[in-house]
Parts: structure tokens; C-alpha cells; sequence
């Protein structure tokens, strides 16, 4: 009786433990994935430069696909030739809805300033339609788009934050003047493993049409899903290289005579980033006439997130590396309002003399520093005045992108804002206004060699192991600025370093301010270990308050206890099998 009472304790804790376990796991509900077809999800992407283009796609069956292309003007009635040029998947496999599998492939030998027409399959599966794009120009003038966070998702439906997505998407198209790509800074989506908010972030006709670039943003990393939807080029897996269920990977390109290089900046390693940034420069930096640096956490926004603990590491980390590397202009995302800073020095201190005016003429190893609100109007963050580094702050709660013109003297950053009507519906079209506009220049012709230190003090080829730069304060500060920025009086055309200080023992986390966290959450200056799940200010909450379903890396959590769950009940099913065949 006892051995028949202790089977059936058995196989109710091992029940109890699968059951347990599903709940737990973050596996997609059937209700969050749309009915797809055989192919889904097809994304055109920039290549290693201006002669290749990737693409990434989901399909029904394994085992890989391919892409067919041509020149748009060898195409017959909507049909490839039969001798068109086709390519196999380089990498695919299980997609993590568990249902698809992902694939990627990349298009080469494309020549400059040309129409051409492609599509991506299987025999198993079938093809897309044919879809176009066109390459740009050799050299000469081009342009490219920059857009923050879209976060499908976050809004909950007020506004529609998918069609403001495309909305803003399409009025930014229409502004430009045949753009080469567009730069998403991340968190393309809310929840990092969620299809249906992938689905929607992809729905408009440009992903097909124009390539995109895109960041790992906090909403973006604590899945494989945005590795497997983005296929980027020159990905390096060991600098920001993402775990076992998290994406990572710093990569660059080259486009336009542009070098963009691209950091996983949840992933606070900064001497990883340093080094990749000092070898890419190095070996690819005298092909580029200007370079750009892009990431997610911005380090110089003025909202809420500027003080994060996090951002205070990368805030010391990056100015001394962008400035030895000659790094023309940053772009991030992450705190939901627009900003720009004057040109910077490598200690992180806007350069003496700088205003806010529209002409920007730079000495080899200054920056410019832009943070991009959200594209999609789905939350947006409040102004925090006075910081030492605002030389252009709009706080209007619009979404907005920028559009960013490059010829061999200048490059000239335009933001536009994309209001709604005055139902604040959101439409399918709609013109943009613009709102601030700056043009930098160079005060000689000469940048500094890629191994030069611009930095003062002599910083090393790395970041310190700590991200301190040069005449960084030992609480966590940018150079020069205390930990919660350094505000000054005004925000006008010169900068303040006179302002008010601010205590950051009140805000020591790197919580995303609606509950999420970024991989890594900064080690404390006495060198604590990093940690994870710390919750956000309340100050840094957004406007509506909204409790918003669990991403970033506290997905890791519970992605563990499922796993470990499953396990145990496994075991203790097993063992109740074992038991039952040993009575019987």
C-alpha cells in the first residue's frame, strides 16, 4: 500500500511539474501567431557593402531554400528568366515559435545603379512574388534612413502602433530622395519572441523593397527570434555575442563610402565593443569617407533612461573609443524622445565653443551624438532639462525619423516629425514636418590614423575593464558630467558645466523604464557582479503608467524555471513508469 501511495504521489508531481513548466516557458500561444503561408516574413537587408544585399524568410519546411535573382529588365511577365542567378541558404533551422523554420541567403556581384527583381523558396514550399529594389550609385551623393524604436506591441493598441509603424515608414520614403537603406535602432518589437508583433513590424511593402539595417534593442535580445529575422552582415560572435537563448553579435557594413559599424549594447563588455570597433576601423576605415556608430542605449538622451546604470557604463565607455577612431556620428535609440548633442570630446564633455546651430564644423576625433524618439507614437518619455550635453531637444510626443543626406564634405542629419490627425488616428500617409536639421563638416581634410589616440589622457586601445574613459568620475559619470548627466541652467547655444549636481545612488538600475531589463545590468564602481531583474525608477515609467507584459532579459527567468520544471517532471514521470512496471 505504501509502494501503490508513493506511485501515485509520483505521477501527480510529475504532472504537476510539466504543467508547471509549459506555464512558465514563454513559448507562444496559438493566438499569438497569424495563419502564415508556406513563406513568411521575407526581409531584404543591406550586405557587406553596395554589391551584395541579404535576405532572411520563414518557411513550413527545413532544410533551407534559395534566392533567385535578376535584373528587373529581364523579367517577363512578373516571372524570373530561367537562367537567373540563384544562391542556397547560408544558415537556417528551428524558428522559436517552434512551428517555422528561418532561413538566410545573400545576393552578390550586384552592380551599382540598378533595378533588380528577386524572390526566395523552395521547391517544398513554393516562392514569393517577384519583389524590386535598386542599387544606388557607385559614389556621389546618397542618403540613408534613420528611425527609434518601433516597439510593435508596447502600446497595447492605443494608438495602433503596427500602422503607426508604417505610417511613419512611408512618409519618411516619400521625404527622402531614393534612400540606399533605412536604420532601425532597435527594439523592433516588444516582446522578444513574439511572431505576431514580428509579422507586423514586417508587414510593410518597403521590407521587401528597401533594404533596412536593424540594432538588438532590450525588447529585442532575450530571444533568438531577432537572430533568426535579421540576417546582418559580418557579424562577429565574439564581440556582443548573444547566449544560448538571447541574440547579440556586433557587425558593420559599408555603404555609400559610409563604414556603419554596430554594437549589441545590452551586452556591457565594453572592451568587447572597443576592440571591435579599433579593428573594424583599422582595417576598413581608410575605404570610408565618413563613419558612423550605431546602438541602442543612447548615452547623451534628455529623458529618464540617461541616468540608468547601464547607460553611465557605456556613457564613460564611448567617447574616448569614438574619439581615437574618428567616429563622425552616433545614432541610438532607447529613451523615446529626440536629442542632439553639440560635437563631443573623448571625455565625453561637449567640445569648448560648440553651439547648437546648424552648421557643425569638426576636428578629427569629435562626435555628434543623436538620439531618435519612436518611430511608431506607441509611448514616449519625459524631458529631463538642463543637461550639459542638449544642444537640440524636441519633446512633442510625435513620432519621428531622420534623414541623413552624405556627400564627400558633409553629412546632414534632418529630422522630421509625422503628426497624426486631429482624431490621433493614424493613416497610411501622411507629411512630415521637419524639426531640427544639422550639417556636419570637417575643419581639415586629414582624420586621425585608426591607432591614433584623440583622447588626451592617452586612453588604451580598449575601454577600461570598469568602461572608465578618460576623466570619468569614479561614480559611474561621463567624463566630466556627474552621474546624473551634469545638468546646467540651459539648454542654449553653449554648454553649461556649471550646472547642479545630482545624486545617482537613487538610480542605480538599468531597468527599461515599462519593466524590461537589458542583458546585463552594470557592475557597481566597487565591482560588484552584474545583475539581472532590476526593476526600473518609478521615474522612468512611461507617461501612461500601463503595466507592460515582461520582455528583455526577464524572460530569462522564467525560460529557466520552465526548462528546469519540464526536466523534473520528466524525471519524476520516469521514475513513476519504473515504479508501476516494478509492481505489475
Amino acid at each position: 500500500m505504501k509502494t501503490q501511495h508513493l506511485n501515485r504521489s509520483f505521477s501527480f508531481a510529475s504532472v504537476l511539474a510539466l504543467v508547471t513548466g509549459l506555464v512558465a516557458a514563454p513559448i507562444p500561444a496559438q493566438a499569438d501567431v497569424t495563419e502564415e503561408s508556406a513563406i513568411s516574413d521575407p526581409v531584404l537587408q543591406v550586405g557587406g557593402d553596395e554589391t551584395s544585399r541579404n535576405l532572411s524568410w520563414m518557411s513550413e519546411s527545413s532544410g533551407g531554400g534559395e534566392i533567385r535573382w535578376a535584373k528587373a529588365s529581364e523579367v517577363d511577365d512578373g516571372q524570373l528568366p530561367a537562367d537567373a542567378q540563384s544562391a542556397e541558404t547560408t544558415d537556417s533551422g528551428l524558428a522559436i515559435d517552434l512551428r517555422r523554420h528561418y532561413n538566410h541567403a545573400a545576393m552578390t556581384g550586384l552592380e551599382p545603379d540598378t533595378e533588380y527583381a528577386y524572390r526566395v523558396g523552395s521547391e517544398e514550399d513554393g516562392y514569393t512574388p517577384v519583389e524590386n529594389f535598386v542599387t544606388g550609385p557607385s559614389g556621389g551623393d546618397s542618403e540613408f534612413l534613420v528611425f527609434g524604436d518601433p516597439q510593435i506591441g508596447s502600446g497595447g493598441g492605443r494608438p495602433d502602433d503596427a500602422a503607426g509603424w508604417e505610417r511613419t515608414l512611408n512618409s519618411a520614403l516619400a521625404t527622402a530622395q531614393d534612400p540606399r537603406f533605412f536604420y532601425s535602432m532597435g527594439d523592433q518589437v516588444n516582446i522578444a519572441n513574439s511572431q505576431s508583433q514580428y509579422e507586423q513590424y514586417l508587414a510593410p511593402d518597403a521590407t521587401r523593397t528597401v533594404p533596412q539595417a536593424t540594432t538588438i534593442g532590450n525588447h529585442d535580445v532575450a530571444s533568438k527570434s531577432y537572430e533568426q529575422h535579421f540576417n546582418r552582415p559580418n557579424v562577429s560572435r565574439d564581440h556582443g555575442g548573444g547566449g544560448a537563448i538571447t541574440s547579440g553579435g556586433d557587425y558593420w557594413f559599408i555603404d555609400s563610402g559610409v563604414l556603419f559599424i554596430n554594437i549589441n549594447s545590452n551586452e556591457l563588455d565594453t572592451d568587447e565593443h572597443a576592440e571591435f570597433i579599433d579593428e573594424v576601423v583599422a582595417e576598413h576605415g581608410d575605404e570610408a569617407r565618413w563613419k558612423v556608430l550605431g546602438f541602442h542605449h543612447s548615452i547623451y538622451s534628455t529623458a529618464t533612461h540617461n541616468d540608468d546604470a547601464d547607460v553611465r557604463r557605456l556613457r564613460k565607455a564611448i567617447p574616448p573609443v569614438a574619439a581615437r577612431n574618428d567616429i563622425d556620428l552616433v545614432v541610438s535609440g532607447h529613451d523615446h524622445i529626440y536629442n542632439r548633442t553639440f560635437l563631443m570630446d573623448a571625455e565625453g564633455e561637449p567640445v569648448d565653443g560648440s553651439d547648437a546651430g546648424i552648421a557643425q564644423e569638426k576636428e578629427p576625433g569629435q562626435t555628434m551624438y543623436l538620439t531618435l524618439t519612436s518611430s511608431s507614437g506607441s509611448k514616449f518619455y519625459d524631458h529631463v532639462p538642463g543637461l550639459e550635453w542638449e544642444a537640440k531637444s524636441v519633446h512633442n510626443d510625435v513620432p519621428a525619423f531622420t534623414r541623413v543626406r552624405v556627400t564627400d564634405g558633409s553629412l546632414r542629419a534632418t529630422t522630421y516629425e509625422v503628426p497624426t490627425g486631429t482624431d490621433g488616428q493614424v493613416t497610411a500617409q501622411a507629411a512630415s514636418e521637419e524639426i531640427d536639421d544639422v550639417e556636419i563638416s570637417r575643419a581639415s581634410d586629414e582624420a586621425p590614423e585608426p591607432d591614433d589616440d584623440a583622447d588626451a589622457d592617452g586612453a588604451g586601445a580598449g575601454a577600461d575593464t570598469d568602461g572608465a574613459g578618460a576623466g570619468a568620475d569614479a561614480d559611474g559619470a561621463g567624463g566630466g558630467a556627474d552621474a546624473a548627466g551634469g545638468e546646467s541652467d540651459s539648454g542654449g547655444a553653449g554648454p553649461n558645466r556649471d550646472g547642479t549636481e545630482t545624486s545617482a545612488d537613487e538610480a542605480d538600475t538599468a531597468a527599461d523604464a515599462d519593466g524590461s531589463t537589458p542583458a546585463a545590468v552594470d557592475a557597481e564602481a566597487e565591482g560588484g557582479e552584474p545583475g539581472a531583474g532590476s526593476e526600473s525608477d518609478a521615474a522612468s515609467a512611461s507617461k501612461d503608467g500601463d503595466d507592460l507584459p515582461r520582455t528583455g532579459t526577464e524572460l530569462a527567468l522564467p525560460i529557466g524555471l520552465g526548462a528546469g520544471t519540464i526536466l523534473l517532471g520528466a524525471l519524476l514521470l520516469a521514475a513513476s513508469r519504473r515504479r508501476r512496471s516494478a509492481l505489475h
